[in-house]
């Protein structure tokens, strides 16, 4: 077995011996190596069951590929997702910072809490899919009705894990700062704010993607455009491999957000990642 010497440090006579398997690093880390394999099997496991199912329930992989270069070249994905995206951004944006920052007030303020607590239960236990009839009644079946959906979708997920955080932040912060006469709004803004940043980043996470379903539950029983009503109209009119590769844009957006949070996770939380 081969070996590389390291040198000893100075005043020391002797040297250090290390395998030189030891001294090298694998160019794949063993996690990505995971990944890889579990790629192989679930798309050698998508070919197999492709070619043995009929073609009207399931797609195999290369006719699922060719549908979607067919939907990206062809201009319609385009189109389809920019209905979506500015529904979503618009909804994201008003549920993110309604979020955070009732979940801020309530989460640190115990008396607002109890007071409105009996109906923000109630509304996050009722299913946002059963107050459909009722926003369409109000705002009709247009892009105001689908943004009030996926703020329904995004809103609570956020709202209650930051809620939830600041709830559980250290009582030796706040009472060093009281101690030290800050005012409460300081303290909101310089001791909650910062103690409460994962919670933030994991609510922005679960509430981004809750309010993905939300869009697509639009698509589907609202205005039928976007992606959820191509994705509707591509399982309504068997169309398989088109109804595939709708959801592999799906998943794509949706992993492409999850990176964007974590991004935003390391940028607002270094010491997790010295710490890592």
């Amino acid at each position: 077995m081969s070996s590389t010497t390291v040198p000893a440090k100075s005043g020391e006579s002797s040297t250090l011996i290390v395998p030189a398997r030891a001294a090298r690093r694998l160019p794949i880390s063993r996690e990505n190596i995971v990944r890889i394999l579990a790629a192989i099997v679930f798309f050698g496991l998508w070919q197999f069951f492709g070619t043995i199912l009929p073609r009207v329930i399931f797609a195999s992989p290369t006719k699922t590929l060719d549908a979607l270069i067919t939907f990206a070249t062809s201009g319609e994905m385009w189109e389809v997702w920019g209905e979506t995206l500015g529904v979503m951004v618009i909804a994201l944006i008003l549920s993110s910072f309604s979020g955070i920052t009732l979940g801020l007030l309530f989460g640190r303020f115990r008396v607002v809490d109890r007071f409105f607590e009996p109906v923000t239960t109630a509304l996050f236990m009722t299913p946002r899919v059963a107050l459909l009839p009722l926003i369409a009644l109000w705002l009709g079946y247009q892009d105001p009705a689908k943004i009030l959906l996926v703020f329904l979708f995004s809103f609570f997920e956020i709202f209650f894990t930051v809620r939830n955080g600041v709830r559980t932040i250290d009582s030796e912060f706040v009472e060093v700062s009281r101690s030290y006469c800050i005012p409460e709004s300081v303290m909101l803004r310089q001791v909650i704010l910062p103690a409460a940043i994962p919670y933030v980043i994991t609510g922005l996470r679960l509430g981004l993607l809750h309010g993905m379903v939300g869009v697509v539950v639009a698509g589907f029983l609202l205005e039928n455009n976007g992606i959820g009503g191509y994705i509707f109209n591509a399982g309504g009119s068997f169309h398989i491999p088109q109804l595939f590769a709708s959801l592999l844009t799906v998943a794509a957006v949706g992993i492409a957000i999850s990176g964007g949070i974590r991004l935003l996770e390391r940028a607002v939380t270094p010491w997790k990642v010295e710490a890592a």
